[in-house]
């Protein structure tokens, strides 16, 4: 089975034109705003191959040769480079999305605004249509000479979620709560070890956080207030207590940002990399339920970031996955500690 591709630049499909040339195409989605990116490598082995004009828009679409093609993302071409011998010419894009105002510095300050108000300002600033899933009062926001892609950015970690651009809509989710900016769930997607061409997963114990500890300042008595967060998901007898450097303004905002920095944490419990056959089911955010690996392992992951690699007509996908909100703490405690540990379970006897 043959993978195939197209890309068309400017509106103009120009697959025909350097099928012959394409050595490699590479692209990349992960959350968060201008973070995707793309790589086309062309053969320039006869030196005629010309520089294609910065801020040029590229459509790379994947599939396999009978099967269609899957539309894997929009960029916009913001770097060139010339490599050899061989000689090759690589072509850079980003997100086709992203305005060159939403980069620069700004300054102002919110109080008591909705998030998905300032999700719309900024949007509107943009010529973005805004979608904002969270509805959380954010008690103060201030803007100092931040671009609206850092300000945002930063917002929504605040309050455990992800902004990102597409088809010209700013979207503002939760991250792994399963479901869509408008609100339909994302179907999950089920990997078996028989899928992968290659796994790896780890898990982490010194990821492992009993709670999270900020501080609230009282504008009162001018002190500061400690505010502890227990992980639920913490394994019986963790200790790390891991405390935020600076303080908050109330003890809404405090909340907020412990329970995102919880959620990181959790995130960080486990981690895999898989690679298998080219798939465009697979998008950031998303989640992958693993099956038949081990029980420990067995489980919902959250899809971190997803690599498609195309040359030589075969296309692969690598997918990073993270432990999830909940995290995979418990991994590995689950039996008392013994001086005997077997490692290999016994066959039952004949």
């Amino acid at each position: 089975m043959q993978a195939v591709f197209q890309i068309v630049a400017n509106g103009d499909d120009i697959t025909k034109v350097i099928e012959d040339r394409v050595l490699r195409i590479h692209t990349v989605d992960k959350p968060g705003l201008d973070s995707d990116e793309c790589e086309i490598e062309l053969d320039d082995r006869d030196g005629k191959i010309e520089f294609p004009p910065k801020g040029a828009t590229l459509r790379i679409s994947l599939g396999w040769q009978g099967q269609g093609l899957a539309l894997l993302g929009e960029y916009t071409i913001d770097e060139i480079a010339l490599k050899g011998p061989p000689a090759s010419v690589i072509i850079r894009g980003r997100p086709s999305n992203m305005r060159a105002g939403s980069k620069t510095h700004r300054y102002g300050s919110r109080e008591n605004a909705k998030l998905a108000d300032i999700v719309g300002d900024i949007a509107r600033r943009n010529g973005w249509t805004a979608a904002c899933a969270i509805d959380v009062t954010v008690p103060r926001a201030d803007q100092f000479g931040e671009s609206d892609l850092h300000f945002l950015t930063r917002l929504s970690r605040q309050h455990g979620a992800t902004a990102t651009v597409r088809a010209g809509k700013l979207i503002v989710a939760s991250r792994g709560a399963g479901t869509s900016a408008s609100g339909l769930p994302l179907p999950s997607i089920t990997l078996t070890p028989d899928m992968l061409l290659e796994y790896e997963i780890t898990f982490a114990d010194r990821a492992s956080f009993a709670a999270v500890r900020t501080r609230v300042h009282d504008t009162r008595t001018g002190q500061k207030i400690d505010l502890v967060i227990p992980n639920p998901d913490a394994p019986k007898g963790a200790t790390a207590v891991h405390t935020e450097r600076h303080a908050f303004a109330s003890h809404e905002a405090a909340k907020a940002a412990a329970a995102a920095r919880l959620q990181k944490l959790n995130h960080h419990t486990a981690k895999s990399t898989m690679s298998m056959q080219g798939r465009s089911d697979f998008s950031a955010e998303k989640t992958v339920t693993l099956k038949g690996f081990k029980k420990e392992a067995d489980g919902d992951f959250l899809i971190e970031s997803v690599t498609h690699d195309y040359a030589g007509r075969s296309w692969e996908t690598r997918v990073e996955l993270n432990a999830g909100n909940n995290g995979k703490t418990k991994a590995g405690h689950g039996k008392k500690a013994t001086k005997q540990i077997n490692l290999v379970v016994p066959s039952p006897p004949r």
